[in-house]
């Protein structure tokens, strides 16, 4: 993989990312309110149009990544978002103000999967090409790395804007355009100008499987390297039954809220769930990245729909038995259930997506976080009814049951890359032992 980007290089420009995504981002209800008075019910179809934007196009941004190179895609995306954080700067009225936010998230559609195809091939390089491969060291997996500086960036940027917002949003927002401006000149050095061809792509490309049967290894069968698929998992399914997990961890910002209003809590109360949230990712991302290597990635993704249920059986027990005093407590236990297994499950199953294979890698990441985005809404929808006409109480075994229904499309989403990591013979070749290095000083 001679000419791939360096994995600090990524996870500099991912941490650059989310300084300027978070200053501003977070803040959109407020910015919403103060300057254009505008309702709840109007901030909510806002905010719901942005992540639609961009979750609905990621699948979009990852087959342009792979068609024109991800420096392309990085370069686009980041001078859409500079442009979306000035139109929001100075926008005169409430409709350029909704322009640069459904804008902000057309633009993180153009660029995620580009910087996820990257790391992709970071990660197929530290496992030596080898799908069954454990990744060696004391180092977190690239992926694992990337969310560890994404959280990083989210939390200084919102802890840094929340005392400017939303007094200072129109210079906070240009600081965030500028930010992306610069990425934007950091990508024209940091990317080569052929990322496909880096990653081992020939353009044109035959048109991928994304089943278990999708080609052999170039080198041929041998009776040391038998036929193996070009990728090591089903991804369709796979990101069907990975959906479940970003649908129990949109409820902490859903159901929660409603809870808490429901047994005549202070919203504010919500700061302490989110800061569980954070810290949780912080302290547990890293060593929990190495517990799923030696667990193995598939029952890494696995053991986290396993969590993701028992953090909605926590909250309806609790719910259930607790007082109201105990609330708080409790829901900083399901955030930090709730984060506990996307940190086991996402970066297992995107690292097991990227695949050992280059051909449309951009595209079959991309199918992660879209569908994740389709089931968080449709399960915000139903478990939002449920509270409606019932309780909250009523919301947390309907999601939780998400979860428990997909385990046997996860289990033959992940039967091919089990088979390959108990029966190849391979092992990570000297390459996969640089994650450390780049990593730990």
């Amino acid at each position: 993989m001679r000419g791939a980007t360096p994995l600090r290089a990524l996870l500099g420009l991912q941490l650059v990312f989310m300084l300027g995504f978070s200053s501003v981002v977070p803040f959109f209800a407020a910015i919403g309110q103060s300057r254009y008075g505008l309702d709840a019910a109007a901030i909510g179809a806002i905010v719901g149009a942005r992540v639609a934007a961009q979750q609905g196009m990621f699948v979009v941004g990852g087959a342009l990544a792979d068609r024109w190179g991800p420096r392309a895609l990085l370069t686009a995306g980041c001078l859409l978002r500079a442009a979306a954080f000035a139109v929001i700067a100075w926008s005169p009225s409430a409709p350029a103000f909704v322009a640069g936010v459904v804008l902000v998230g057309l633009a993180g559609a153009l660029f995620s999967p580009a910087v996820d195809a990257l790391v992709g091939a970071v990660d197929a390089q530290r496992r030596g090409g080898c799908d069954g491969a454990t990744l060696p060291g004391r180092g977190p997996s690239p992926f694992a790395a990337l969310a560890l500086a994404g959280e990083t960036g989210g939390l200084a940027a919102s802890l840094a804007a929340a005392r400017f917002m939303p007094e200072h949003a129109g210079a906070v927002s240009l600081i965030s355009a500028a930010l992306f401006l610069a990425a934007a000149l950091y990508v024209r050095r940091l990317v080569p100008r052929h990322g496909q061809a880096a990653e081992g792509i020939r353009p044109p490309a035959p048109a991928p499987s994304f089943g278990a049967d999708a080609g052999t290894s170039p080198a041929g069968p041998t009776p040391e390297r038998p036929i193996l698929p070009a990728e090591p998992v089903r991804v369709v399914p796979l990101a069907i039954a990975c959906s479940a997990l970003l649908a129990v961890y949109t409820q902490l910002f859903s159901t929660v809220p409603l809870a808490l209003a429901e047994h005549g809590l202070p919203a504010a109360h919500m700061g302490a769930v989110a800061a569980t949230l954070s810290a949780a990712t912080l302290a547990l991302q890293w060593p929990i990245s190495r517990l799923a290597e030696r667990l193995g990635r598939c029952t890494a993704v696995m053991l986290g729909l396993y969590t993701a249920s028992a953090a909605c059986l926590t909250a309806f027990a609790g719910q259930l038995l607790l007082g109201p005093g105990a609330l708080v407590g409790l829901f900083c236990t399901v955030a930090a259930l709730a984060g506990v297994a996307m940190m086991l499950s996402i970066p297992a199953a995107q690292s097991l997506i990227a695949g050992r294979s280059g051909r449309r890698r951009a595209t079959r990441l991309a199918l992660l976080p879209s569908m994740g985005g389709l089931s968080a809404l449709l399960a915000s929808l139903a478990t939002g009814t449920v509270a409606g006409n019932f309780s909250t109480l009523a919301a947390w075994p309907l999601v939780g049951a998400l979860p428990a229904v997909l385990l046997p499309l996860a289990w033959y989403a992940l039967r091919p890359a089990h088979e390959l990591r108990h029966h190849s013979k391979c092992t990570p070749t000297a390459a996969g032992t640089g994650l450390e290095k780049e990593l730990i000083p």
